[in-house]
């Protein structure tokens, strides 16, 4: 504030102290929070509660238009300025449909 002009004096010694410790224990209590979040997201994925999020495979190069065959996939995928949802295949399915 004082180097912005919006306060006429510079901060004291113990004004610069007070806000770095003010800093380290923000720090601390977000490492904390992560860590409680991430064992109670670990925690609902093994209990069944919430479904683990589906990553995106990225096929081919982003400037392409097309690349590949299209065949269904269980995965999403992302080609250029497209996007595929991954569709369900029965259980044993390998993808193909022969007989």
């Amino acid at each position: 504030a004082w180097i912005r002009k919006k306060r006429n004096d510079p901060p004291t010694t113990e004004e610069i102290l007070k806000n770095e410790h003010y800093r380290e224990e923000i720090k601390v209590k977000m490492k904390e929070v992560y860590e409680k979040d991430k064992l109670l997201q670990a925690k609902e994925y093994k209990e069944g509660i919430v479904a683990e999020s589906a990553h995106t495979r990225v096929k081919g190069h982003a400037s392409a238009p097309y690349y590949g065959k299209k065949e269904p996939s269980q995965d999403p995928t992302s080609t250029a300025s497209t996007f595929q949802p991954g569709s369900w295949m029965p259980p044993g399915s390998s993808g193909s449909h022969d007989k």
